[in-house]
């Protein structure tokens, strides 16, 4: 059974590796570098990572050109 941390990624290995300070940035790498070393020694499985899914842009970021015939009139 896993525990808390970071799992194997590999199918039916049950192996985890646990964050030791949950506060420390640098333990979370820690951990997470086991699991890949783990990952690639044991198993020879390299994580494929996804493409970055692209970022949509609101439409009120948009800017448009004023056109002079939709555009409103200044004095009212």
């Amino acid at each position: 059974m896993r525990s808390s941390g970071f799992p194997c990624r590999y199918g039916g290995c049950e192996r985890s590796y646990p964050v030791q300070d949950q506060s420390s940035m640098a333990a979370l790498t820690a951990a997470s570098a086991a699991r890949s070393a783990h990952e690639i020694a044991d198993h020879d499985y390299h994580h494929a990572t996804l493409p970055e899914a692209p970022r949509l842009t609101s439409y009120r970021a948009i800017r448009r050109p004023k056109d002079a015939a939709t555009s409103r009139p200044s004095g009212i």
